[in-house]
């Protein structure tokens, strides 16, 4: 027991920084949008969209064609790790 939790910090930071990896390469699939048709394109919105969406309900991100919602999603996801770790 005590090896699953001390691996468990390990698993939750892993778990986060991947998330924050897909929103990276979801901002870079904007610079080519051909991208977003394809298999790989799809998975990336499918995981990174609804996070998205629900910041751009609650804080209006858009300033004419720049969405700063993937800036305000890592600085969420920030504060949620480190909340998360204050808890364990």
């Amino acid at each position: 027991m005590d090896r699953i939790l001390s691996g468990l910090p390990f698993i939750i930071s892993m778990a986060f920084q991947l998330y924050e990896f897909i929103i990276f390469v979801y901002c870079l699939l904007s610079f080519i949008p051909s991208l977003y048709n394809s298999a790989f394109g799809r998975f990336i919105v499918a995981l990174v969209a609804p996070f998205l969406n629900l910041i751009r309900k609650i804080i209006p991100t858009s300033i004419g064609f720049l969405d700063f919602s993937p800036i305000i999603a890592l600085i969420v996801i920030q504060l949620l790790q480190k909340a998360v770790f204050l808890i364990i």
